[in-house]
């Protein structure tokens, strides 16, 4: 990813002004289609919005799992945050989950209609995001069907996303309008090609 001109310019004056703010929220606009108040409020630390950035690419288009191991991991990660799930919620059904299937998710259950591996995703998913360590029989289980650089994606996804959760919550983050979260949600079946 390349550094926005507002980041350039923050390392050089060591300092943050309006100006800056409003070419980032530019640079994001450009980039993505849409700024989410998320990012809008992470660019007053904009050497940290890079990298959050980057990793958030990195969860959602590059990890070594499909499209409906990512989004379970993120549903599992948010269903609990304000702020998240109205923006995650969405794409669910772009990938071909049910209502009955997100709903089960919402509660921190497995769907048993979904297949074996994403049920171990889920399992492992919900481990981690309520902080306890994955069980060895349940580790026993999963290394049989995904191999470790997997295992370790899910990890990081729930981790990331667990993150972005208790960030959003933390600085009291507003969910954006409607016609954000459509743009949102336009880029995101363009990035995986469903658009």
């Amino acid at each position: 990813m390349s550094e926005s001109p507002s980041v350039a310019n923050e390392a050089e004056t060591g300092q943050r002004g309006a100006a800056d703010l409003a070419a980032t929220a530019r640079w994001l606009e450009d980039k993505y289609g849409y700024v989410s108040n998320l990012a809008q409020t992470m660019a007053h630390a904009p050497g940290a919005l890079m990298p959050w950035l980057d990793m958030e690419h990195y969860c959602r288009f590059e990890s070594d799992l499909t499209e409906r191991q990512r989004m379970l991991i993120v549903l599992i990660a948010s269903r609990d945050v304000h702020y998240c799930w109205p923006h995650y919620r969405p794409l669910a059904g772009t990938v071909g989950f049910s209502e009955d299937q997100i709903g089960l998710i919402r509660l921190g259950r497995v769907p048993q209609d979904i297949a074996e591996v994403e049920q171990a995703v889920c399992q492992i998913a919900n481990e981690i995001v309520a902080g306890r360590r994955v069980p060895q029989t349940m580790f026993e289980e999963i290394v049989k069907l995904l191999p470790p650089r997997q295992i370790v994606d899910i990890a990081i996804l729930a981790s990331f996303y667990l993150a972005m959760g208790v960030l959003s919550t933390g600085l009291c983050v507003e969910v954006e309008a409607p016609e954000i979260l459509r743009k949102e949600q336009v880029h995101h079946k363009k990035s995986i090609g469903l658009a």
